[in-house]
């Protein structure tokens, strides 16, 4: 398997240590990911604008792969033991990789004027006979809105391109990559700067004996002095002042932390792999996307559930303490350890799962750690909380607000509670999905004796907030319904369970709880998924069953029906029973309908993909680390 090429800090910027061969392979790497990368042909200029510049300097640590495209970064690299022969200079780099990379390889160009394109197009067309070129765009000279921005983001992925050369000018190339990355699936943006007009032919390249002795910009100066010559007076000079600075005195404290990305520790969840709740599925799904980006990402792991934990799984390590495996006591305990275990190791970030760990935030606070509390949802509203656990929930809301440096919120009815309530504005950000559009076969139809789209779904723990009971109800009112499969399980709720079973016919199966590709068969296959709860949350559950692509029947209300907008099929609160009953019933004589809705649940999960989620968190732990640390 390849890995990843070595990277080098220059002024603070990672910059490869790589040729054009070993650029163009792994760039090639990249665009066979299923998730969309950015690689930067980057020069003096723009290595010293991200040291001078904060703001830009995160932007270029966000790219998968920076080029020395001049020759004074390959010296730096070099006198660091790099042993380069040659700079990977972007109009040559771009060359090359075209040639490289006939069909099916596909190829889009973004950037430059209309009759740049045009010249550009033969150009290639004529280094590369057999390329793919999947489409070109000249966007409008001006400021570009959202709208824009969305449209831009339509008509790229609309051509599903591999490589997506962008030539915007130095800065605003890099940063408008960085800001819509999260708005593509795949395919690697390639920042190539004046790579069009040079391989277009509006400009002259510089002699070779220039760009061998590494003074391509005095050519450039010769060329548009007027334009050009605050810029090199200013940058050039930057250049060789910050690598002085750094050779006499070092590199500064803060940018040393910032050569690398964050360190994350993910408390109060049970651990990886995910084989219980929602919280499971977001610490898995996040914290391995994450580890791939490069974080060291540590998750915390209950050993009763986990007996033999892995010490590194999916490029997370994994640490198992003990707990006292009670309803009440299983998470603050063992949060509570985790913590103790945390503060002697100093993790830049700790992410608390569930707003009854709040209180502990306060301890990584004072310890200089940065804290997140993802409160998922109003926990005290659950059924089964009661008096001192439904007080201590409660208080916890309370507690997050003060022990916190952002609490993210998955629904827009949460955050809007907590800004009413508490004067605090949650970060509103939903979890995740994947999609899953290949068919899993291994057997689980036959092994219940299903048949593909006959029979409904729910999948949840069986406790009394999750309203399995009242699917149950529902279900008892149909005349020779479709099966229902119940996957799931709780091992504090035994009387609960009692109760239905108590209340299920023969046609109900109980699975237990079904994971991976067992879950996912079921989840493919069925006529339509049942969510009969009204948690004010955004359940995760919910969000996968979209990305299944199947109907869905939802108890309505409006967390719910924010994630779903027009793609669910909802029953009424004012006599829950009797309306799912007849929503059932309505599917088991309607599939063609019910596909349609598959269809239009498929289309809204668009909406909730990892990738962009993981956007987001990028820019929560940017602004959280330059907050200043708080006093005790």
């Amino acid at each position: 398997m390849n890995s990843a090429p070595r990277q080098i800090p220059i002024l603070g910027t990672p910059v490869a240590v790589v040729d054009y061969d070993s650029a163009i392979a792994e760039s090639v790497r990249l665009a066979a990911l299923e998730a969309p990368a950015a690689v930067a042909a980057s020069n003096t200029h723009i290595i010293s604008l991200a040291r001078h510049k904060k703001d830009f300097g995160r932007v270029m640590r966000r790219f998968d792969l920076v080029l020395p495209d001049g020759m004074p970064l390959r010296w730096a690299l070099n006198v660091r033991g790099a042993n380069l022969k040659d700079r990977v200079y972007g109009p040559y780099f771009m060359e090359r990789m075209v040639r490289a990379t006939p069909r099916p390889w596909r190829h889009f160009l973004f950037g430059g004027s209309p009759e740049t394109l045009a010249q550009l197009t033969e150009r290639l067309k004529a280094i590369q006979p057999d390329i793919d070129l999947a489409g070109v765009f000249s966007p409008p000279f001006r400021a570009w809105s959202e709208e824009d921005e969305t449209e831009f983001a339509r008509t790229i992925s609309g051509a599903r391109p591999d490589f997506i050369w962008v030539a915007l000018g130095g800065e605003r190339q890099e940063r408008w990559i960085v800001d819509n990355l999260h708005r593509h699936h795949r395919g690697v943006f390639m920042a190539v700067g004046d790579a069009f007009a040079l391989l277009a032919g509006e400009r002259e390249f510089a002699p070779r004996w220039m760009q061998k002795l590494g003074i391509t910009w005095a050519y450039r100066l010769w060329q548009e002095p007027r334009r050009l010559w605050r810029r090199y007076a200013r940058f050039n000079s930057l250049f060789v002042y910050y690598s002085l600075r750094d050779t006499l005195l070092g590199t500064p404290g803060g940018l040393r932390a910032g050569d690398r990305l964050p360190s994350i520790a993910f408390l109060g969840s049970r651990g990886v792999p995910a084989r219980y709740s929602g919280f499971e599925v977001v610490v898995e799904e996040l914290g391995k996307r994450l580890a791939a980006r490069g974080h060291e990402v540590t998750v915390y792991n209950r050993l009763p559930n986990f007996k033999a934990p892995q010490p590194v799984w999916e490029g997370m390590r994994i640490i198992g303490l003990p707990t006292i495996p009670t309803k009440s006591l299983d998470t603050i305990v063992h949060t509570a350890l985790s913590m103790l275990d945390a503060l002697r190791r100093r993790y830049d970030i700790i992410y608390l799962c569930g707003v009854g760990n709040a209180i502990l935030g306060r301890l990584a606070q004072a310890a200089g750690m940065k804290v997140i509390i993802n409160v998922d949802g109003a926990d005290f509203r659950r059924k089964k909380w009661r008096g001192f656990a439904r007080s201590w929930l409660q208080h916890s809301e309370r507690w997050a607000t003060q022990s916190s440096d952002c609490i993210i919120a998955d629904n827009a009815t949460i955050a809007d509670r907590y800004e009413r309530n508490h004067g605090t504005r949650p970060e509103y950000l939903s979890y995740g999905l994947t999609v899953r559009e290949t068919p899993v076969h291994c057997g689980e139809l036959d092994r219940w004796k299903l048949k593909p789209d006959g029979y409904f779904l729910y999948v949840s723990r069986l406790t009394p907030e999750n309203e399995a009971e009242l699917l149950l109800r529902a279900y008892r009112e149909l005349s020779d319904p479709l099966p229902l499969v119940v996957v799931g399980g709780d091992p504090y709720e035994r009387s609960y369970r009692r109760k239905l079973d108590a209340l299920a016919t023969d046609r109900v199966i109980f699975t237990g709880l079904r994971f991976a590709d067992a879950y996912v068969e079921l989840s493919q296959n069925a006529r339509a998924f049942v969510m009969p709860a009204t948690i004010e949350a955004t359940r995760l559950v919910l969000l996968d069953q979209l990305g299944m692509g199947k109907a869905i029947i939802y108890h309505d209300c409006a967390a719910t029906r924010e994630v779903l907008g027009e793609a669910g099929i909802p029953f009424s609160p004012s006599e829950p029973v009797q309306s799912l009953a007849d929503r059932l019933e309505w599917a088991k004589s309607h599939p063609a309908e019910c596909a349609t809705a598959g269809r239009r649940a498929r289309e809204r999960a668009e909406l909730f993909r990892w990738e962009t989620v993981l956007a987001r968190y990028d820019a929560i732990f940017e602004r959280i680390l330059d907050q200043p640390h708080h006093k005790t």
